[in-house]
């Protein structure tokens, strides 16, 4: 509403995470980068430290006889197919 409002106004975004994906991107709505600092840059300022990333696997307890399709298909027995198959992408 905003860009009908003010159809001749310039638009500039902020932001520390930039989003491009098919369907929502931050260069379409607002254009190019005016500027970019990286981490490489904030580590090199000494406005950040490194980040380091370590993968590890996180032992579950959980119970044996545990049946999430079950439970689930209790949760969504109301919805058609390709609800149910968009929502188990989702939420697995």
């Amino acid at each position: 509403y905003l860009r009908d409002a003010l159809p001749n106004a310039t638009f500039v975004g902020f932001t520390g995470t930039p989003v491009a994906s098919t369907d929502k991107n931050t260069q379409m709505v607002f254009g190019n980068y005016i500027d970019v600092y990286d981490m490489t840059q904030a580590v090199a300022d000494g406005s950040t430290v490194k980040i380091y990333y370590e993968s590890r696997v996180i032992p579950l307890n959980l119970p044996q006889n545990l049946d999430l399709d079950e439970a689930y298909n209790d949760i969504t027995e109301d919805q058609e197919e390709d609800v149910k198959q968009r929502l188990k992408s989702k939420w697995s």
